[in-house]
Parts: structure tokens; sequence; C-alpha cells
């Protein structure tokens, strides 16, 4: 074989003790630079998942990578996607690390606004997506923050539609605001 990647396909599963599993199923995603590469799947309890993200965030801390790093974002926007989406479904240690971050803003009122960048804007990356969706959520935790949250939104997005919605869905209740 003359690429290492033409490996020919073999089922993979681990069970670990832990509740996790880590599995290679033969599916693939697109990497950033476009190309079609294999993937893993991993399954873990909300806690597990809370600890990897401040494990990946400090990581990249104690490393000191830059923003302009390849991986930098990336890495920081998993850690943040899997504290927002531990704190979404409950995990206890999730959700006092959100609410002592972004106030009275809740993980699934911020998903649900990175939902709407995410099907309005399609020019910004994820990473920008969550950043302004989380700027916007710290910026709704101070006082008199909300003027300067939908400043912040109205600089980002496209539309005075989009800036209304995603303003929209950081304020009411999860599942109550349509993207569209």
């Amino acid at each position: 074989m003359a690429n290492p990647t033409d490996v020919p396909y073999a089922r993979f599963r681990v069970e670990l003790d832990g509740g996790e599993v880590v599995e290679a199923d033969g599916s693939a995603v697109r990497a950033a630079s476009g190309e079609l590469v294999p993937s893993l799947t991993v399954r873990m309890p909300v806690g597990r998942a809370h600890a990897l993200a401040h494990l990946l965030d400090e990581w990249v801390l104690a490393f000191r990578l830059h923003p302009d790093k390849a991986t930098s974002g990336a890495d920081r926007l998993l850690a943040d996607a899997l504290e927002s989406v531990a704190a979404a479904v409950g995990e206890p240690g999730a959700l006092r690390c959100s609410s002592r971050v972004f106030g009275d803003v809740t993980a699934p009122q911020r998903l649900a606004a990175v939902e709407v960048l995410a099907e309005r804007e399609e020019r910004l990356s994820a990473v920008q997506r969550f950043a302004a969706i989380d700027a916007a959520a710290h910026w709704l935790g101070e006082d008199a923050g909300d003027e300067l949250a939908y400043a912040l939104l109205g600089a980002v997005c496209s539309t005075d539609a989009t800036t209304n919605h995603a303003y929209l869905a950081l304020l009411s209740p999860p599942g109550t605001v349509d993207a569209s």
C-alpha cells in the first residue's frame, strides 16, 4: 500500500469501564481542509464530557497554542461544545460553570442562538458563531449589557431579522424560538 490511509475497513469498538465507548464504524467526516477522513465516535457520560472539556481547554492554555494555530480554535471550540452540551442536558458541574461565566443565560439558550447563526449566517465559521454568542451571553449577564449584547449580534449578523432571532434565542426559554 502506497497510501497509509488505504487500510482495509474493519469495524472497531472499545467499551471502557466508565461507560465510555470508542468506535470506528467506517464512516467519514469532512475535515477543515475539505478532505474526507475516517471518523471515530466517542460516547461518554456527561460528567466525563464536562471533565474532558476542562482538560482540553487547559491543554490548549498550558501549551499556549495561539489562535493563529490551525487546531487551537478547533480545540477550544470542541471544549466549548462539550461543556455547553453537558450543561444543556443538565450535568450539575457544567451547569455551575455555565452560570458562573454566563449568568442567567443557560447552555440550551446559547446553543439555540448558535443554531440560529448556523442556519442564517453560513459565512460564519463554527468558532465565530460560538464566540459571538458566548460574548453576547456574557454581556447579558452584566448591568446594562443588553444594549451591548444586541450591538454585538448586530455587528455579526447580516440582517436585522437574524440579529433579532439570535437575541431572542438568548433571552427565551429553550425550544420557544424558531430559527427560521
